[in-house]
């Protein structure tokens, strides 16, 4: 039954056939070949039919929510950087100073230098943060206002 809804109820839907979806690959990959000996717990054809049928389900979902998103797809690209920044940012080897290790008894000293220190890290990781936090409001907001329209189990 295809029924109207929010983007946000959308993404539910999007996520729990995604889960769905998963499971059922998973149980005709368990299920498809094995010994003659052994049973199947499962119809291995129907249930692969089923996969199919949660994959088309799957892309109308993505390709109407895609579809509404239109308006805001440029702040969607946009948090997906930041969060791309902060992880980036977040593993950089800020280390420096004086560091003395032991390579197969043999002592060695570094001086270390970077460039882009840890308060740099620190202070752009909070920036990037607020922003992000900024646009994911902005999305909630639409997501939970627009609405689209797909298939719902009954």
């Amino acid at each position: 039954m295809r029924t109207m809804v929010t983007i946000a109820r959308a993404l539910k839907e999007k996520n729990r056939v995604a889960g769905r979806l998963a499971k059922t690959r998973e149980l005709v990959g368990a299920e498809n070949s094995k010994d003659k000996s052994v049973p199947r717990g499962v119809d291995v054809a129907a249930t692969y039919d089923l996969a199919k049928m949660l994959r088309n389900r799957l892309i109308a979902i993505k390709s109407a929510i895609a579809e509404a998103n239109k308006p805001i797809v440029s702040k969607i690209i946009e948090l997906d950087e930041i969060k791309s920044e902060i992880a980036f940012l977040n593993g950089l080897d800020v280390k420096e100073g004086k560091f003395v290790t032991t390579n197969y008894g043999t002592r060695i000293e570094s001086d270390i230098d970077a460039i882009i220190r840890k308060q740099q890290v620190l202070d752009e990781v909070t920036a990037l943060q607020a922003r992000a936090d900024r646009l994911q409001d902005e999305l909630d907001e639409f997501n939970a206002a627009t609405k689209v329209e797909i298939e719902l189990d009954d």
